[in-house]
């Protein structure tokens, strides 16, 4: 009786134990790795108003010279994306601070090398000065706009970087903010993009004048640490790619 026992018991025992070493390699693939599963997960790109480079058109589609750029070297590289559109602050703080998700069209300034991994550049921004073109303002540098009151929008780089010279800059929402306050005369000057300036004004029909521009600032993507170098450096290559094929159309 015994032994009768003991051989139903071992018998089980073995049963289980195939059962279990069997299962552990169908368990393990059905446990990719952590690195993998990040992978696969969609990007979420963030970006503000900021014409001609980005902006919604009027049906609420994010447009653009960098973003058609951006979309087009996305789908090359085989990387999903969700596009957002937000307040310059809120677009470049998430960024800054949530895994997976990336800004544009953002400066690259030593200040924020470190907290992003680049990619890039998109476009390139002249950074300019405009007054209304009714006031007639003689202004030919930086140096003389202590005197005026300028604006600029929040996060912005060209508002901070005018703000580092010690020049007192007002600052707004948005960059559309500032072309009403300049209507209204609430600012003497506004700094920002020269072609996103001129847009703007076009587009609400208040004539600027362009007073000097100061800097040519490449744009770029700025992703979160969490997203894997490998998986930029994929990007940066069909960017690359698109921008030697714009070279070779336009010679």
């Amino acid at each position: 009786m015994t032994n009768l026992i003991t051989h139903r018991w071992r018998f089980c025992m073995g049963v289980a134990l195939l059962t279990t070493v069997g299962s552990f390699p169908l368990s393990l693939q059905a446990m990719p790795p952590k690195a993998m599963t990040t992978e696969a997960l969609p990007l979420t790109i963030n970006t503000e108003e900021y014409p001609p480079f980005n902006y919604a058109d009027d049906q609420g589609q994010i447009i653009g010279s960098a973003t058609l750029l951006l979309r087009d070297a996305l789908h090359q590289a085989g990387i999903e994306a969700h596009f957002r559109l937000l307040p310059w602050a809120r677009a470049y703080t998430e960024a800054r601070l949530r895994d997976r998700h990336c800004v544009y069209s953002t400066t690259r300034t030593p200040e924020r090398e470190a907290l992003f991994h680049w990619v890039g550049p998109l476009v390139v921004n002249e950074w300019a000065a405009f007054s209304l073109a009714e006031r007639e303002l003689s202004i030919a540098s930086l140096s003389g706009l202590h005197a005026w009151r300028v604006g600029s929008f929040r996060e912005d780089a060209v508002g901070n970087y005018v703000a580092s010279l010690g020049i007192s800059v007002l600052l707004a929402p948005s960059e559309r903010d500032n072309i009403l306050r300049l209507e209204a005369g609430l600012l003497d000057v506004i700094v920002t993009g020269k072609a996103t300036g001129e847009f703007m004004a076009q587009e609400q029909n208040i004539a600027l004048a362009h007073l000097f521009t100061f800097y040519r600032a490449p744009l770029y993507l700025a992703c979160h640490p969490s997203v894997s170098e490998a998986l930029l450096a994929r990007l940066q290559t069909q960017l690359d790619a698109l921008h030697g094929d714009m070279q070779e159309d336009s010679q």
